[in-house]
């Protein structure tokens, strides 16, 4: 047993003569030299980022050790302008680099803990909102400095991480044709009709005569008088990419505008229980629009008004909520919106037919 001892004596000897050649205040050195650093996915092939308008990315970015430090390292990135003509005539390319206020770094500094071969994320953000339509455009992100290794570098390779980014443009919406279109609900409308020809369906909105109207009904004899809000539930036969609608007042004989709709919702839908007045869950996006909205009017007191989703659509029906009306026979816009009824000539649609690709 006394044997068996004296070799574990022996043996934790060594260990602590070993131990003592690795202190940790043996300053700049790694496990095998110096610190070699790259980023991390760099190479020769870019990352490649297209975005719809207004919209953002946001990149990570992290430092990689080829070799690891026994040091705690900080590392900083930066954009460095001039590899731009070096990859273009390395690539036989053209890019430009990408502008400057189309991307923004949120943390350009990480932390690489020593004996660790990756570091905390950097992010940088790219915005398509303050890019020039449709050309690519070259970021190379670099590794700018590195401090707590005297020693330490970059790689040879793998110091470069490219971003190839580019604004997609949609194609430009236009009005669609409103053949097969059909008024599946309107909560009221003037049902004698009037004028000569008599107009005052809802129908009329649909029918490409700026001289017809839609109206409620604004006389008891003929019905309970309904006020806003006022719903329409169009269906326009089959599926279509909606980005907006365009609405189109109703004047009078001498020119002014009578009663356009000043408030409204807009609605869509793919499929609908009954008449799309029965399960509001079928709408699936809906956006309100309105003129007494503090930054600056969305309904304009105007013959043709036109406003634009947020978000682009594909739906096959639309749910038009009429909320307030301006008041007759202005021709500037008068404040405050107070009228409960409501008159306009024409309902049309923003939009593609086909189903663009939004990702």
């Amino acid at each position: 047993m006394k044997r068996y001892a004296s070799i574990r004596l022996l043996a934790a000897a060594a260990l602590l003569i070993a131990l003592g050649g690795c202190k940790d205040d043996d300053k700049g050195s790694g496990l095998n030299g110096p610190a070699v650093l790259a980023i991390q996915n760099a190479g020769n092939e870019p990352l490649e980022i297209s975005l719809l308008e207004p919209k953002t990315q946001t990149v990570d970015i992290r430092a990689v050790a080829r070799s690891v430090s026994a040091e705690n390292l900080t590392v900083t990135f930066k954009v460095d302008r001039t590899l731009v003509e070096a990859y273009n005539k390395a690539h036989g390319t053209s890019y430009e680099l990408v502008p400057a206020e189309a991307y923004e770094f949120s943390k350009k500094e990480v932390i690489l803990p020593r004996y660790n071969d990756v570091s905390s994320t950097a992010q940088v953000t790219l915005s398509s909102e303050m890019m020039p339509d449709g050309e690519q455009y070259l970021l190379p992100v670099t590794i700018d400095e590195i401090k707590g290794d005297a020693g330490a570098r970059t790689s040879d390779e793998g110091g470069v991480y490219y971003i190839l980014f580019n604004k997609r443009v949609l194609p430009p919406a236009e009005l669609l044709d409103r053949t097969g279109w059909k008024v599946v609900h309107c909560t009221s409308e003037y049902t004698p009709g009037e004028g000569n020809p008599k107009t005052g369906w809802a129908k009329d909105v649909l029918d490409g005569n700026p001289a017809s109207y839609w109206t409620y009904n604004f006389k008891a004899s003929v019905g309970p008088v309904v006020y806003v809000p006022l719903y329409f539930v169009f269906d326009m036969g089959r599926e279509v990419t909606v980005r907006g609608v365009r609405i189109t007042a109703r004047t009078k004989a001498d020119g002014a505008l009578n009663n356009p709709p000043g408030d409204i919702t807009i609605e869509t839908a793919r499929t609908i229980t009954g008449d799309g007045m029965e399960n509001d869950a079928d709408w699936t996006y809906g956006e309100r629009f309105t003129g007494t909205s503090p930054d600056g009017a969305f309904m304009s007191h105007s013959l043709h008004n036109s406003v634009y989703l947020g978000e682009i659509q594909r739906a096959r029906y639309i749910r038009f909520t009429l909320h307030m009306s301006w008041n007759s026979g202005s021709s500037v816009r008068p404040i405050p919106m107070t009228y409960k009824g409501g008159t306009f000539a024409e309902f049309e649609v923003w939009g593609n037919l086909e189903e663009l690709d939004l990702d």
